[in-house]
């Protein structure tokens, strides 16, 4: 690889640094030279364009990485604050996010496909990892809860606000809950509050343990048993599709949730292949996204079509899909091809 350096930059050094700190989910900082292979001199000059670029942080002596996107978004932010902080800053912001983009980007991509493992043992590295995996999600959030809830609920607002932001910005993000707790007001509440904010939402009798599933590479599993503070992180595509696989298994399993009549009660969701009519029921939105759908329109350009946003065209499609009790819009597809006329739409 050339050298490649702007203005006090040694981009070179860094993606080696980089790339063996990740590797070994982290490392000492007293061990980091006899690690990467690197003279005292490019080892500071490395660490020094990391830090600067928001791809590294030190924690009680040890080197870790932060996610490319991460750094990114803190850097966008940064940069974007003022008019007057784009125009003094904006070359290096230019030459920020270039090298994010092109250089570590990828390289974080390679690493993605080879299976990482790593264990957290405090509350405090366990919230700042699972903060990380949220901000720097793009395309999905699974997530299984059979164990106990919280009893804050301040805890679950957060949590609430969280999923809420990524489906603004266009994550697919889905939940398993026990079916007991629409016995509970203040849970059922919030499982109707997650729908609300387009998170689909799905009831189980019983499940394994706490699982959470991002971009089908990424998976968060309990750590230590009886320690609620203990993680573990498993990066890699290879490893994940097994976690995959068990979570739409319990997906395609577990039940919708039901519909909430006035005073909060529940009552059960119609069942679409016993009651066509009821599946059929669609608002004149829904009738115009169907036939946008059926004629092959992505998300985006039936968004542009309608004049709404993208979230909210993906919110019907959630809808849809619990109504007729299918996963995926393929077989959305499907089944109203068996229940509609398609002069109805």
């Amino acid at each position: 690889m050339g050298q490649a350096r702007g203005e006090g930059r040694d981009i070179e050094s860094a993606v080696v640094i980089y790339t063996a700190v990740a590797n070994g989910g982290g490392a000492p900082y007293a061990g980091l030279a006899g690690l990467v292979g690197l003279d005292e001199g490019r080892l500071e000059s490395g660490l020094r364009t990391l830090k600067g670029m928001g791809l590294v942080r030190l924690v009680e002596g040890r080197v870790e990485t932060v996610d490319p996107d991460a750094a990114l978004a803190v850097a966008m932010d940064t940069y974007l604050g003022t008019a007057a902080a784009q125009l003094r800053n904006a070359a290096e912001l230019s030459e920020t996010t270039q090298a994010l983009l092109t250089v570590f980007r990828p390289a974080a991509a390679r690493l993605q496909e080879q299976v990482v493992v790593q264990n957290f043992e405090d509350l405090e590295t366990r919230l700042s990892a699972l903060a990380d995996i949220d901000a720097t999600a793009r395309e999905s959030v699974d997530s299984l809860h059979p164990g106990p809830m919280p009893q804050d609920m301040a805890v679950l607002e957060h949590s609430l606000a969280g999923d809420a932001a990524m489906v603004r910005r266009g994550v697919r993000v889905r939940a398993l809950y026990p079916r007991s707790l629409l016995q509970i007001p203040k849970y059922s509440k919030y499982l109707n509050d997650l729908t609300d904010v387009g998170v689909g939402v799905r009831l189980i009798d019983h499940g394994p343990h706490d699982l959470l599933v991002v971009d089908r590479h990424t998976v968060v599993l309990p750590g230590v048993p009886h320690v609620r503070s203990s993680m573990t992180l498993v990066r890699g595509a290879v490893l994940a599709r097994s976690y995959v696989s068990v979570y739409e298994d319990y997906w395609l399993r577990a039940k919708l949730m039901p519909h909430m009549a006035r005073g909060g009660q529940a009552t059960p969701a119609p069942d679409s292949d016993d009651d066509p009519a009821a599946a059929t029921d669609f608002t004149d939105q829904e009738r115009t996204i169907i036939r946008l759908m059926a004629n092959g329109y992505s998300d985006d350009r039936i968004a542009r079509t309608l004049g709404v946003a993208r979230r909210t065209v993906q919110r019907v499609m959630t809808k849809l899909m619990e109504r007729l009790q299918v996963s995926s819009r393929f077989e959305v597809g499907l089944k109203l091809a068996r229940l509609l006329d398609p002069d109805d739409l």
